[in-house]
């Protein structure tokens, strides 16, 4: 049973937000039926992300749309390409490995305009001439290459590897160096001179930006101002260990990756490729340097190290993260969309300023993301665990389909995690907004999207997804029993013959208690005696340690402005109200946190969030058609339910005001806003008998019609 701790609200409301959280993951409450329809739905970022993109987009909110318009270019067989740049005329340098190859991807085969044999060239830069400039590792060699295609050994650091290069207007050819830390500025004529050297272990990441030079380290992930004729300061002291990017943006902002695994772990000691990235361990974070020269975090990877950072053609700045080939578009807010999934592990290098170059690696990969959208793109989510074997209800989703733009779903199951060869074959889910799931019975469900726009229109969006099943019913099974403390309260009915009650403190004082039939499901009852109230919870922290409160705003989605309901919170993160005053609709809940409770008010800063959509649902389900019938002692109690906005949740029957006993749908499931229902009751004597029906909806509105068997 889910431990509850007391707030001022009454422990019946605490019971409903525990309901409600149980039905969120999937998990029945303790004494509800085990065969009651549960639903899976994908509606937010988090749930969506666990899916697979091919040329499709997630958004912040968790709207699936077309993704940027990416053409993978005709490159040869590679486990890497370290990095790749835009040329002129629709032509593409990139370096390869390994062995190291530099090579020319235009209209026609590829031009190779250098290869190395005992080297990569993870490092390349592209002067404002056209000359083109690639360094070693091992080997600390730079070469350079001439726009007619002419190749010579340039300069030579002494070093045993070159990890970044830049090129500055004021200083020349820059290069950072392993297994020393140093930067070299080089001339035109390949002289060159250490600007900078630590006891790190190397320079990995370069740039350049106005007339500073910027440099990221390796193995203690410092970002340094190194402008020669200046002094060399520490811009930020990261807790990751390598610098994997620094980018600009129109404005002059700087941008910085850092990540928990450097890029010397794709190589090993002979520079024959054996790197870790791929196996999806280590993490990463973007920054952002503020006006005033600190450094704050906008956003992290937890689960993949950042390995590299880049521009997209609108001006985002994109991260590619070094696990699923995966990029996405960090904002000054912090909220990131997932942009694309690329057929690569690990995200290497994104560079250009028209069309945004992209390489991968494992295998070795070359992409042009361009400013328009795809035509097409297909997604698919996670394979969902039901946990016993389920049959499968109604996939509903919601859209926003613009004029010749296409949305359609599919759906398979299997009884494997990961879908294989024993799975169904994909089936079309039909209908406006929702049908039948035609897999059969399973315990894994997935489901996919094909997205399609017009030859001229916008593409469409994919708000929501929601599959109902119906699990197996299995044997019970005891583990344990707790015994809760004095002063921890665990709300729900106790059981037994005698019956059970709930409390609710309502507006006022009042408290009411409610006696609940022992007999029925107590989830039933709570649900219908505890309808209109709702709960929200949220998570907070302030990275100084100051002491927090919180606002509480709501909003329909008709309404412009946001309406106060509960201010200066403290000490809760939780709280529960009754829609009462709030009419049938679509709204969205804002919690704003300020550290006014630890700062002057001129000085306290704030920041808030918002829930995703829910629905206030107040009107209950009608009866279209109740029929009774009885013979020789046997009652037959049939008809047909319906509701307006959601699913009919359950029916029960009463017979001469007695206990109420769960009639069953036709179909098999109560999954639907539509249901046909019967019950037999046996065992009656003969004459009247009073008969009661009552329904309820999934928001928990009843309704009860009663009719006479003679």
């Amino acid at each position: 049973m889910q431990r509850i701790l007391t707030t001022h609200r009454s422990c019946a409301v605490l019971l409903a937000a525990a309901l409600a959280s149980a039905a969120t993951l999937c998990t029945p409450a303790p004494d509800a039926l085990a065969v009651s329809t549960s639903f899976w739905k994908t509606d937010s970022f988090a749930a969506a992300e666990e899916g697979h993109l091919k040329g499709t987009s997630i958004l912040r909110d968790g709207r699936i749309v077309l993704s940027p318009e990416l053409e993978r270019l005709d490159t040869p067989e590679a486990q890497y390409v370290w990095a790749g740049e835009g040329v002129g005329d629709g032509v593409v340098v990139a370096v390869a490995g390994t062995p190291g190859v530099v090579i020319g991807l235009g209209d026609g085969d590829p031009v190779e305009f250098l290869s190395l044999e005992t080297a990569d060239f993870p490092a390349m830069v592209v002067s404002p001439a056209g000359d083109i400039f690639v360094g070693t590792a091992p080997g600390g060699e730079v070469y350079l290459i001439t726009p007619d295609g002419e190749s010579r050994l340039f300069f030579e650091t002494g070093e045993g590897y070159i990890w970044s290069m830049a090129f500055s207007t004021d200083h020349g050819l820059l290069v950072g160096t392993g297994d020393d830390a140093k930067v070299y500025a080089v001339d035109g004529d390949g002289r060159g001179t250490v600007v900078y050297e630590s006891d790190d272990a190397s320079i990995s990441a370069l740039a350049v930006q106005g007339g500073s030079v910027l440099a990221g380290t390796s193995i203690d992930g410092l970002l340094l101002d190194i402008t020669p004729g200046g002094d060399t300061r520490v811009l930020y002291d990261t807790w990751y260990e390598e610098i994997s990017g620094v980018v600009s943006d129109a404005d002059g902002t700087i941008f910085f990756a850092a990540t928990s695994v450097s890029l010397e772990d794709v190589l090993d000691g002979n520079g024959n490729g054996n790197g870790e990235y791929g196996s999806g361990f280590g993490e990463g974070a973007v920054f952002r340097i503020t006006p005033g020269g600190a450094a704050v975090e906008l956003w992290r990877s937890q689960y993949a190290p950042v390995t590299s950072l880049g521009l997209s053609p609108d001006g985002s700045i994109l991260a590619g993260t070094g696990s699923g080939g995966r990029i996405y578009a960090v904002g000054y807010d912090g909220a990131a969309d997932l942009v694309a999934e690329l057929e690569g592990e690990e995200v290497l290098s994104i560079r250009g300023a028209g069309d945004a170059i992209v390489t991968v690696g494992a295998p070795g990969g070359v992409y042009r993301m361009g400013p328009d959208t795809a035509r097409s793109g297909e997604y698919e989510s996670e394979a969902f665990d039901a946990r016993a074997t389920s049959t499968w209800g109604e996939l509903a989703w919601k859209a926003d389909v613009p004029a010749g733009a296409g949305v359609e779903l599919f759906a398979r199951s299997g009884n494997t995690g990961d879908p294989d060869e024993t799975w169904s074959e994909w089936v079309p889910v039909s209908g406006d907004g929702g049908g039948q799931i035609a897999c059969p019975a399973a315990r894994f469900l997935q489901w996919k999207v094909l997205l399609s726009r017009g030859s001229r229109g916008a593409g469409p969006e994919l708000l929501s997804v929601e599959a109902a099943y119906l699990r197996e019913n299995l044997p019970p099974l005891v583990s344990s029993v707790i015994l809760h403390e004095p002063g921890d309260i665990v709300t729900g009915p106790a059981g037994g013959t005698n019956g059970s009650s709930a409390s609710q403190t309502l507006p006022g004082g009042v408290e009411v208690t409610y006696s609940l039939d022992p007999a029925a499901p107590a989830d039933r009852e709570l649900h219908v005696l505890l309808r209109g109230m709702r709960t929200a919870s949220w998570e907070a922290l302030d990275p100084n340690g100051d002491a927090l409160s919180f606002d509480l705003f709501l909003k329909s989605d008709d309404e412009d402005d946001w309406k106060l309901i509960e201010e200066g919170v403290l000490r809760r993160t939780l709280h529960t109200w009754d829609t009462a005053a709030m009419t049938d609709g679509v709204y969205r809940l804002k919690v704003r946190a300020t550290d006014r409770p630890a700062n002057p008010k001129e000085s306290a800063l704030a920041a808030s969030a918002e829930s995703q959509p829910f629905t206030v649902d107040h009107t209950p389900p009608e009866f279209t058609r109740v029929d009774v019938s009885s013979s020789a002692g046997m009652l037959t109690v049939s008809g047909v339910v319906t509701d307006a906005a959601s699913q009919v949740m359950f029916v029960d029957v009463s017979v001469d005001y007695g206990a109420w006993k769960p009639a069953f749908a036709d179909d098999g499931m109560f999954d639907s806003r539509s249901e046909s229902f019967r019950l037999v009751v046996e065992g009656l004597e003969e004459g009247e008998h009073a008969v009661s029906v009552r329904a309820a909806d999934r928001s928990g509105n009843p309704v009860v019609v009663r009719k006479l068997s003679r």
